[in-house]
């Protein structure tokens, strides 16, 4: 879930003090940061719009709202609008600071891709305490401000989290190679191959059970077995096009 309230350079250096305990179920955390979201794109939240958000039964988001409303923090009556009471909005807005937090840490720490930093986030927020999410946002601001600083230790993080191997990219990604890892008897075929230090890759298409691969590289086409392709580390790259054809 996201709200437009902070922006995600706020959300990374935000105080890690402002990670509360709003003593709520993961359901009714899911509830407050539904409304609040709904409630920055239209002028009304209704019912339908919570039930359809979350895609569970309109019945179920009525028993909910009952038990958020004798808790004070929504403002709702059968059939008609929901509103957040200030307490309410607190509390949604300390899970949207703990949920764009994780989400960003996995996206621009953790290099992960946005769509899948975001489920981790949903999965996690629930989960942790304060004091987890405040340790974690002591590491994440020493980090960014040594990246910033240039130092090479965080380059070196940044670089190895962007890597993955050549497995685990998916139909259509472009890479390009970084090493050959671990010392099988692939690693000399694969070389021999042309799979090298910097060669351009794009994989082609998967065999159903995703076994073999085929992949372009140095205009050929090429099927490898899933065990070589987890021995070849790549990094992805952004523009799929320019990287398929220089594949």
């Amino acid at each position: 879930m996201s709200s437009p309230k902070y922006t995600e350079k706020q959300n990374m250096r935000h105080n890690g003090n402002s990670f509360e305990n709003t003593e709520l179920s993961p359901n009714m955390e899911d509830y407050m940061e539904t409304i609040s979201r709904l409630a920055t794109k239209n002028r009304v939240v209704r019912v339908r719009d919570i039930a359809r958000s979350l895609n569970i039964t309109m019945p179920s988001v009525t028993a909910a709202l009952g038990r958020l409303k004798e808790k004070k923090l929504i403002l709702y009556e059968k059939y008609g609008h929901v509103e957040l009471t200030t307490e309410g909005q607190k509390i949604a807005d300390a899970v949207y600071r703990k949920h764009s937090f994780l989400r960003e840490f996995f996206h621009d720490v953790l290099r992960m891709s946005r769509d899948t930093a975001d489920s981790e986030a949903c999965r996690m927020e629930h989960h942790l305490s304060p004091e987890a999410c405040r340790q974690m946002q002591r590491f994440v601001n020493f980090y960014r401000t040594n990246l910033d600083s240039g130092e090479k230790w965080a380059e070196n993080i940044r670089d190895i989290l962007e890597e993955k191997a050549l497995s685990d990219l998916q139909e259509g990604d472009a890479g390009v190679i970084v090493r050959i890892a671990g010392k099988s008897p692939f690693r000399k075929r694969l070389m021999e191959m042309g799979f090298r230090k910097g060669e351009q890759l794009r994989v082609i298409k998967y065999a159903p059970l995703r076994d073999p691969i085929e992949l372009k590289i140095k205009g050929y086409y090429i099927s490898l077995r899933i065990e070589e392709a987890r021995d070849i580390i790549v990094k992805l790259l952004q523009d799929k096009s320019n990287g398929a054809q220089e594949a």
